[in-house]
């Protein structure tokens, strides 16, 4: 059992040279494919502090039109760009109007930076959690929103 354990070592050895040789590479070693040549370009993320210059309203209005642009961006994304659906039709996808797939990651991050200042600035006030969810509602109640 020795014997053929070195043969086996020894034909081992041989079967490496003979890889080496045909490939040039060393033994053990993966070949790494390419680095990518295509160049992504990311979405700079926004900082809570591009947007403490607002006055409450901006903020309000701003998250509203971010909440219409996410229903719109996730609307996109499930329907693979075609942005209007007619009974009875062929759709076709269209490429171009489908949001890349970090948008919505990104506007849900603007969300919540806002959402976040605005809980901020009633905290300075002396608001605590309950009287200002008693507010939104009344204000909600006021537009007819509820």
């Amino acid at each position: 059992s020795v014997r053929l354990g070195l043969l086996y070592e020894s034909n081992f050895v041989k079967m490496q040279a003979a890889t080496r040789m045909q490939t040039g590479a060393r033994p053990f070693t993966s070949v790494r494919p390419a680095p990518r040549s295509s160049i992504v370009v990311a979405v700079k993320p926004t900082k809570a502090a591009d947007f403490r210059g607002l006055s409450d309203v901006e903020l309000i209005d701003k998250v509203a039109s971010l909440k219409a642009e996410m229903a719109s961006v996730r609307f996109l994304q499930r329907t693979r760009g075609i942005s209007e659906v007619k009974p009875g039709e062929q759709q076709n996808p269209d490429p171009e109007k489908v949001p890349k797939a970090n948008k919505n990651k990104h506007v849900r991050r603007q969300i919540a930076q806002l959402l976040t200042i605005v809980r901020e600035r009633q905290i300075a006030d002396g608001i605590d959690r309950k009287t200002a969810l008693k507010i939104e509602k009344r204000a909600a109640l006021a537009s007819g929103i509820l």
